[in-house]
């Protein structure tokens, strides 16, 4: 699949997202203030359905982007006040027909008078209160994630259990000397900056932010044999992205990120940790397997390294694999089957 492809595969299960929100607040709307009728939640739904394409046509085309380097209080705020005139204009738009046919007016008395009235501040209140809660349980999926949120209410792993997952972690080089030069604040808009790019090429390929350490990020996969080439497609499409943005990177930052990863993939224990702040983490030998296989990215010159382990999940035929041989890894007894993955010139797996 194209990268245009896989990137309009997303904005459209986003829309379908807001789709079905906006389809909730139709029905809670018409509980509230109309019959309980078959008809009226018909006509609610209908008039749900065109507020969710458009506010899910100005969430994915025209502000998504914008949101992004926008702080939390404020997002909520903006979201909250824009998409609440936006529904209160559609309502007013589609409810002033069924006023200028009822009352035999024309539409623009009927438009002037609905706004006028005390409908209209109804329906403004109603929508302004709906979207904030909407919009407030979002951003908190957004900082939780989405599985985390689920897994820490459902309290299924209060106890440890044991999963099998593929884990990629990927670090910034030389993050040290570039902290320096930019000084805090352009240091911590880069590191925004570039998360936010490598959180879009995650999303494509289905992957999990487990957790961002420093300038670290670490991601999971179930381990599936598709996985195994999602964990490998998405390290070169974050490579392409960042080529693509890399004239936008020197401009702003005079320089371009430049960074290493490592996979593996086996068993671990994914638990619940903490009092004061729960969180959900993964503990075992793959983990820490998986960090020192990064470390060695430097000493092999590569810049992506994967175990044997690993490979038995990946359809090698897409890449060039340079086999590194057996790699003693510290703190490990047993040697570890280490390879390098490189993209060919001729192969754009995210392009293709």
């Amino acid at each position: 699949m194209s990268t245009k492809a896989q990137e309009n595969k997303i904005r459209v299960r986003n829309m379908l997202i807001i789709v079905l929100l906006s389809i909730g607040f139709g029905v809670a709307y018409n509980t509230v203030y109309y019959p309980p009728y078959f008809t009226e939640y018909l006509e609610a739904v209908t008039i749900s359905i065109l507020i969710g394409i458009s506010l899910g046509m100005v969430e994915e085309f025209l502000l998504r982007k914008v949101f992004q380097e926008i702080s939390f209080y404020k997002v909520l705020l903006i979201r909250t006040l824009l998409y609440s005139l936006l529904i209160s204009l559609i309502l007013s738009l589609v409810l002033s027909i069924e006023i200028a046919i009822d009352s035999q007016i024309p539409y623009t008395d009927a438009w002037i008078s609905y706004l006028q009235s005390p409908l209209f501040r109804r329906d403004y209140f109603f929508s302004l209160t709906c979207v904030f809660i909407i919009i407030f349980g979002m951003q908190v999926v957004q900082l939780i994630g989405m599985n985390n949120l689920v897994r820490l209410v459902t309290g299924r792993y209060h106890q440890p259990r044991e999963v099998k997952r593929v884990f990629m972690f990927i670090d910034l080089n030389d993050s040290t000397s570039m902290a320096e030069r930019l000084g805090n604040q352009r240091y911590s808009s880069f590191i925004r900056e570039y998360f936010n790019d490598l959180s879009y090429a995650i999303n494509i390929y289905k992957g999990e932010i487990y957790q961002y350490v420093g300038d670290e990020v670490s991601v999971v996969w179930p381990a599936r044999s598709k996985n195994g080439d999602h964990c490998l497609d998405c390290f070169f499409r974050i490579q392409e992205i960042i080529n693509e943005k890399k004239n936008q990177y020197v401009e702003k930052f005079g320089d371009v990120p430049s960074f290493k990863a490592g996979a593996h993939v086996g068993t671990a224990l994914l638990t619940e940790v903490g009092k004061l702040k729960k969180e959900l983490v993964y503990h075992g030998d793959v983990v820490n397997t998986t960090s020192r296989i990064i470390g060695k990215c430097h000493e092999l010159n590569q810049r992506f390294l994967v175990s044997d382990a690993l490979m038995a999940l990946v359809d090698s035929t897409h890449y060039e694999v340079v086999a590194k041989g057996e790699i003693a890894l510290k703190g490990k007894t047993r040697k570890v089957n280490l390879y390098g993955i490189n993209q060919p010139e001729s192969t754009r797996v995210a392009h293709q």
